[in-house]
């Protein structure tokens, strides 16, 4: 398992947490935390995978554009 630093985006701090699959592959799992320190609750939690990727910077690029859009619809 692959621990990334925190991108904040309007008010939120997504966390990823790649993981290597037996494949080899990276499952893209993350969490959305409210506020600009990531301190306050957790919005949203992705535990299992539902996407692998052959990079992890294919799996960071998905979970951000993902979270991006995701925060766009649910605001605080």
């Amino acid at each position: 398992m692959t621990e990334a630093r925190g991108f904040p985006y309007r008010g939120h701090v997504v966390f990823p947490r790649l993981e290597k699959q037996v494949s080899g592959k990276f499952a893209a799992c993350f969490t959305i935390h409210a506020g600009k320190d990531g301190a306050c609750e957790i919005r949203y939690e992705r535990q299992m995978p539902t996407n692998e990727f052959d990079s992890e910077d294919e799996a960071i690029s998905y979970i951000l554009d993902f979270s991006g859009d995701w925060i766009d619809q649910h605001p605080i």
